[in-house]
């Protein structure tokens, strides 16, 4: 199947009479799926668009979106690209206790983009009040069921011509390492990317292709993924809340199971999260043998975690050839590279003191001491091209660590009206600069890390997810809940190792994960951690989208707001996480009555 749609607007259009395939919805974790055909996708999104010019919106205004709901978002974002209006998708509040900054960074986001206005539902609506104080572009923020009900159903928008240069949505970057910057993504872009993903990368199919997804619309990986490229695909689509992945896991397997799932994606942390926390009444009678894509993207990925997942679930026909380990980032709109359909997982074994020093050199004992295991990402897609360059811009030969750059028809025009920006982001000569460290093998690309996280100790290199890993694997530690970093102490003028660790355990059993920490990284990596913190549950600071934030965290370290004595750390970071977990509960609950 060759695509043919020119935009996103084109490629609803296409699909304007399937009546047999389309999208299934799930809210809450014991309410009956409502499934929605493409023809019916057409219609409402055709409704949204013409209910958005009744609001006086014409092609080119932005439309901020904060719907928790999959299906009321999707028809909107739809609705918004039929009108011409560039869509603004900003994630739904989670936590009241951190409502001041949840408050900062949306008034932020919707700021920098000029949206006039914001569809939101009836519960959200009063928690955005204050919105309108710090962003006075916005007109009003309305309520998608009172926007939907101010015009008659099937009415028709006024006809707006949308090419592929235009902007269809503003993805704004997760703030992991900066201020959230508004990426702006054409429907070139989006057609170039998604084509590449469902046609090269995985070989979907409308006859075969079932695709299941718990992850959050507001970013590229739910919504380019499982949004844009299902339906440029004509394919069918399970869309499961992410509150009920996080609260009850094993209802993702179960819904791969019944739909018969052939494609999944999920960062690294989900697929441990799932291996731990799944039990096995929960999976009996389940059947995963029609997997066919596992993907893995969006953080660092740990072989580890991803056999481990494998040999779990291999009683109830998971495929471990399933797995799909990748690479991608929103300025280049989603995917970069992905390993081929038919290769199994597999990982570089370097010397790590050599990596330190910047050469990938496969190690001589790949399962002993003082190897670096880095997962392969697999290969660049057709048309578009990847580079390794040195901090002067010269390209580096294969298996020399630098910064990936990238150039293609996936990525962004530039950040939006924001030219200072955008020009750090290109060298001169036209290559995207990612701010990832890696090295390529005969077109395979390896990521290490983030440059801006890389830790300097007397002249050698250390990526932070190196030890992250190696300190994950120490009793008591919670998986993939580990940050590491270095500070630099001026007075030694060097670089200090600090490890922030979560663990489920009592606090006695603090100093024996501190000693196993310092012992895992000092034998794999020959590194001694100068301080490690052990916190509990919930404690790391983290994106809207889960990511771990490493310069968050270090702030948090230098301005002593984790440190003090453990006993009081413990009991104060406790009683946050228990909050947090406490509101996670109740919303849940609140969608399942």
């Amino acid at each position: 199947m060759t695509p043919q749609a020119k935009t996103l607007v084109h490629a609803l259009e296409l699909a304007a009479d399937i009546t047999d395939r389309g999208q299934k919805h799930q809210f809450g974790a014991k309410e009956t799926p409502r499934s929605i055909s493409y023809a019916q996708l057409h219609r409402d999104a055709n409704h949204i668009a013409a209910a958005l010019q009744a609001q006086g919106l014409e092609k080119g205004d932005r439309v901020g979106i904060i719907l928790p709901d999959s299906e009321a978002f999707i028809e909107t974002m739809m609705g918004c690209m039929v009108a011409g209006c560039i869509a603004v998708p900003v994630y739904p509040p989670m936590n009241l206790g951190k409502l001041d900054n949840y408050l900062d960074n949306t008034t932020h986001i919707l700021r920098k983009a000029g949206c006039k206005i914001v569809v939101t539902t009836a519960k959200v609506r009063p928690i955005l009040g204050k919105l309108l104080d710090g962003a006075p572009n916005i007109r009003a923020i309305v309520n998608h069921a009172d926007i939907r009900g101010a015009i008659p159903e099937g009415s028709m928008p006024k006809g707006v011509v949308v090419t592929p240069d235009d902007i269809a949505f503003l993805q704004f970057t997760s703030g992991s390492t900066s201020r959230p910057k508004g990426v702006a993504l054409s429907h070139g872009n989006l057609i170039a990317n998604t084509v590449a993903i469902g046609g090269e990368g995985l070989g979907v199919h409308p006859d075969y292709s079932t695709a299941v997804s718990w992850l959050p619309l507001y970013h590229d990986m739910g919504l380019i993924g499982f949004v844009f490229t299902p339906l440029v695909f004509q394919i069918r689509t399970f869309f499961l809340n992410p509150l009920v992945f996080l609260t009850r896991p094993h209802i993702w397997l179960q819904r791969l199971s019944d739909q018969k799932g052939t494609v999944t994606f999920a960062p690294n942390f989900a697929w441990g999260l799932a291996t731990r926390r799944i039990k096995d009444k929960d999976i009996e009678g389940l059947d995963l043998s029609h997997m066919r894509i596992a993907g893995c993207g969006a953080e660092p990925i740990h072989y580890e975690t991803l056999s481990g997942f494998a040999d779990r679930f291999a009683s109830i026909g998971f495929p471990r050839k399933a797995f799909l380990p990748c690479y991608g980032m929103a300025e280049h709109s989603l995917a970069i590279s992905f390993i081929g359909l038919e290769e199994e997982m597999s990982y570089d074994a370097v010397d790590t003191e050599a990596l330190a020093k910047g050469v990938a050199t496969p190690s001589a004992d790949p399962k002993g001491e003082n190897v670096t295991k880095i997962v392969d990402c697999g290969k660049k897609f057709t048309g578009h091209d990847i580079r390794i360059a040195n901090d002067s811009g010269e390209p580096l030969p294969d298996r020399h660590v630098g910064e990936l750059q990238l150039k293609g028809p996936s990525i962004m025009g530039g950040y939006f009206e924001d030219p200072e920006a955008t020009k750090k982001a290109f060298t001169p000569d036209g290559w995207l600069k990612t701010g990832d460290l890696g090295y390529l093998v005969e077109g395979r690309v390896y990521v290490c890390g983030r440059i801006k996280d890389l830790i300097i100790v007397r002249g050698k290199n250390y990526y932070p997810q190196d030890i992250e890993g190696h300190a994950s694997g120490v009793e008591g530690v919670r998986t993939g809940n580990v940050i590491a970093f270095g500070v630099q102490d001026a007075e030694a003028e060097l670089e200090r190792v600090v490890v922030l660790a979560e663990s489920r355990e009592p606090e006695e059993a603090s100093q024996g994960i501190r000693e196993g920490i310092i012992k895992a990284v000092q034998e794999n990596m020959g590194l001694m951690v100068d301080e490690v913190l052990v916190l509990p549950p919930g404690s790391l600071p983290k994106t809207s989208s889960g990511k771990l934030q490493r310069r968050k965290a270090a702030e948090l370290f230098v301005s002593d707001a984790l440190a003090g004595p453990d006993k009081g750390r413990w009991n104060v970071v406790k009683h946050l996480a228990k909050s947090r977990w406490s509101f996670i509960k109740n919303a849940l609950k609140s969608t399942e009555s």
